[in-house]
């Protein structure tokens, strides 16, 4: 029998071996019992998932445990291809329905009064405006735009179909001019300045922009230019309002603002509120929202005492007439400036707390880089906020701003801001007073 002998360097180096075989061992051990963070969706007591795209995103998908408060599908890009959103005040119903692109344009959307009626509902084409139709007890108001989004006409007709008023705008000519007609007779027919100045009448109830019974205009007008600046925080909502005048505020809202109609009511007359509203529908937790405002002036009217009493004579002697020519409320004060307004928001969120609070933290990082020019996110970074659907983007007064966007760089964030202050102020907000009031 042979019998093998060790010498010391041999035993050193098997006893150095099985320590490496049993550090590799533990240390295998300690990484298989380390957890991965787990970036699914799934369904809980208040959000039920229906269906997903094969990239695990949300396709299908609900909230609501008995009643639904948001139903919505998604493409697989993560764009909204369709939603509707109910309300609880003052009953469970159903309040606003849209429908989008592939590549995130407006196809339609529907919104709907308390008892199921159709409140008002928009056609688009190419991402713009085709037509917007207001319906109420008084009749049907119809909006018309041409193919930039720009508005051509406005017609009303009464539900009893014995009355109709039509507005038509003539940018060439830089006028537009209102027909009234009653019983086949015409009652007014007026020529107006393009955009509404001071004494523009408007029919809250049905929408339909109406006469100027004042004539020429006195102004007094106030000097704020200021800057009014909030960096993007953490919202549950894309409230707009927040950051930006309601272009269109009846004396009504000063007094009823609580009611759940008067904002939503601002996307009959405001395209950039109603784009921004219809593209962000659901938020599936928050959402990045900041704005800048820059108030110029405002210019109120003075001329209202010199004609009030005549007119309140004719408001008395035949009311009906008197809103059939010129309307309930009149442009009372004006307001010029600018406004721009950043959303950021995230879409297929992991169910999970804590994956989701991680991607929430990078995309804030995200957005202080795009718009402050902060340290980038690093590779890895970057892949996990891939993991869910993240855009940013620019909202503004300026036309082509007013669909949005996307800021992909501090660059590009810098061209839109300069575009904005190049631009003249205009028009942000048009204020107005009833006639009653006179």
């Amino acid at each position: 029998m042979r019998f093998f002998h060790l010498s010391p360097k041999m035993v050193k180096n098997s006893h150095l071996y099985l320590a490496l075989v049993f550090v590799f061992l533990l240390s295998s051990c300690q990484k298989d019992d380390t957890p991965k963070t787990d970036y699914s969706i799934e369904s809980n007591k208040y959000f039920e998932l229906i269906s997903q795209h094969e990239n695990g995103w949300i396709k299908e998908a609900r909230y609501g445990s008995d009643e639904p408060t948001k139903e919505y599908e998604y493409y697989e890009n993560g764009f909204i291809k369709s939603a509707k959103i109910y309300s609880g005040i003052p009953n469970h119903h159903l309040y606003m329905e849209v429908s989008r692109s592939e590549d995130n344009k407006p196809l339609w959307s529907k919104y709907y009064n308390p008892d199921g009626s159709l409140w008002f509902e928009t056609i688009y084409e190419n991402g713009q405006p085709l037509t917007k139709k207001v319906f109420s007890e008084d009749g049907t108001t119809i909006y018309n735009y041409n193919d930039g989004g720009d508005l051509i006409s406005v017609n009303f007709t009464s539900s009893d179909n014995l009355s109709s008023s039509e507005m038509v705008f003539n940018s060439a000519s830089e006028e537009r001019t209102l027909t009234v007609i009653k019983n086949g007779k015409t009652l007014l027919q007026q020529h107006l300045p393009y955009q509404e100045k001071f004494g523009s009448g408007m029919n809250t109830n049905t929408y339909m922009p109406l006469g100027n019974p004042f004539g020429i205009s006195e102004t007094s007008y106030i000097d704020k230019n200021e800057s009014l600046s909030q960096s993007p925080v953490w919202q549950f909502s894309v409230n707009p309002l927040e950051y930006m005048y309601p272009y269109r505020l009846f004396d009504e809202f000063f007094y009823n603002n609580y009611r759940p109609q008067a904002g939503i009511s601002l996307a009959i007359t405001d395209e950039l509120y109603q784009s921004i509203i219809e593209q962000y529908p659901v938020t599936e937790d928050v959402v990045l929202v900041g704005g800048v405002k820059y108030p110029h002036g405002y210019d109120n009217f003075t001329a209202v005492g010199k004609v009030g009493d005549s007119l309140k004579d004719a408001w008395e002697e035949n009311k009906e007439v008197f809103e059939l020519k010129y309307g309930n409320q009149y442009v009372s004060k004006v307001g010029y400036g600018k406004t721009y307004i950043i959303v950021g928001a995230i879409r297929n969120l992991p169910t999970h707390s804590n994956a989701a609070n991680d991607i929430k933290e990078l995309a804030r990082r995200q957005m202080q880089h795009i718009i402050y020019d902060h340290e980038s996110l690093n590779p890895q970074e970057q892949r996990m906020l891939g993991k869910v659907w993240f855009e940013i983007k620019f909202f503004s007064t300026l036309k082509e701003h007013r669909n949005g966007i996307p800021l992909n760089s501090y660059e590009n964030y810098l061209d839109a801001v300069q575009q904005v202050e190049n631009a003249e102020p205009s028009v942000i907000q048009l204020l107005y007073s009833s006639f009653e009031y006179l």
